[in-house]
């Protein structure tokens, strides 16, 4: 499965949910300024302003389905709450998640959930931290396999393992970078354009946004500093575009909290500023080891995506292989398997049919 552009988690997590586009519900990077609202987006900030679009669990809801959901980004807002939800917690264990699932699931019917959505960072914080291909990573990819199992027997000795559907998905994938692969964007620009500058946006990808007192040629300016540069070395491990002139195929371009400025660093390669990184430390450890955020079509970033359930065997058979297919398709996938109707606004246009190759 591709993940939506930019391949970061929480643009990621809200596409799976609503079948937007990052630039249709508007979470367009981890971190990125509103000038509508004229501020910076945090997680951390109940303001269903910053949250575009009906997530499944609200879908469900309008149509008396029930939905508990845990730690799934966006599921915290006022407004946007699924009638059970858990926030955040880096100390709860995957195990621990998926008891609180099977509790939930032996309800008295009445009660019971139908849907139930479950984030699980573990995998994507030690990726980060050691990188997609060290043997922590594959410790990491080995217990959530083992979480997943153990939700798996407790369906089975429930008797419900084949008559309950269970999905699986991941937001992105993860790339390997080091210090050899770090571009100083402060070294590209000139000291004046630096000085006309908001706080960068959007890493890995370098989202450049003029202050409001900047002169009206500034955005030019920036531009034209980055795209001589791209000129001028043979490689320079980065595309740069005015926002209106990202790939189509991107989705990145019909939203303001983009920044007007978008740089696309080549995956594993990281766009920095001096202050981040010192190129001349010796002893400075380099962090993360492990990003994402890059083209979404890179093989590095491709997700995963599995489904099991009676609906899912009748429509494919058992051990089915699907053609590659976008993120933007899961929530009306979903809908199906929940017998609701979809809302219409939303990116995706399989309605919930995928492509069987094998």
């Amino acid at each position: 499965m591709h993940p939506a552009f930019p391949s970061v988690t929480f643009s990621n997590h809200w596409t799976l949910a609503t079948g937007l586009h990052p630039e249709s519900h508007g979470i367009v990077a981890n971190k990125f300024y509103d000038p509508v609202l004229k501020k910076d987006f945090s997680i951390e900030d109940d303001d269903s302003r910053w949250w575009h679009g009906e997530p499944i669990w609200m879908t469900a809801q309008r149509q008396e389905k029930e939905s508990a959901v845990i730690m799934w980004p966006g599921s915290m807002i006022s407004g946007l709450k699924p009638k059970r939800v858990i926030d955040f917690n880096d100390t709860v264990s995957p195990h621990d998640k998926f008891d609180q699932t099977l509790q939930w699931i032996d309800l008295p019917r009445e009660e019971r959930p139908n849907l139930i959505g479950v984030y699980i960072q573990q995998t994507d914080e030690n990726g980060h931290r050691h990188g997609p291909t060290s043997q922590d990573i594959d410790k990491t990819i080995a217990d959530m396999d083992d979480a997943i199992g153990y939700l798996l027997k407790g369906l089975d000795d429930r008797n419900l393992l084949g008559r309950i559907h269970v999905v699986i998905v991941s937001d992105h994938g993860m790339a390997e970078t080091d210090r050899s692969r770090v571009i100083y964007y402060d070294d590209i620009l000139s000291s004046t354009s630096r000085s006309w500058l908001r706080e960068r946006e959007a890493d890995p990808l370098l989202g450049l946004r003029p202050k409001d007192n900047a002169p009206k040629h500034a955005i030019q300016q920036i531009y034209q500093e980055f795209y001589n540069f791209t000129q001028s070395h043979p490689d320079p491990h980065f595309q740069v575009y005015l926002k209106e002139d990202v790939p189509a195929r991107l989705h990145y371009s019909n939203n303001e909290r983009i920044a007007p400025i978008v740089a696309i660093p080549d995956v594993g390669y990281v766009m920095v500023d001096h202050d981040r990184f010192d190129p001349k430390s010796a002893t400075e450890q380099f962090s993360p080891i492990g990003i994402h955020g890059y083209d979404n079509l890179a093989v590095e970033m491709r997700s995963i995506f599995m489904a099991h359930g009676p609906a899912v065997d009748m429509m494919y058979g058992r051990r089915a292989v699907l053609a590659p297919f976008y993120n933007t398709e899961v929530y009306s996938f979903v809908c199906e398997l929940l017998n609701i109707d979809a809302n219409p606004a939303h990116n995706g246009t399989m309605e919930g049919q995928f492509v069987r190759i094998r």
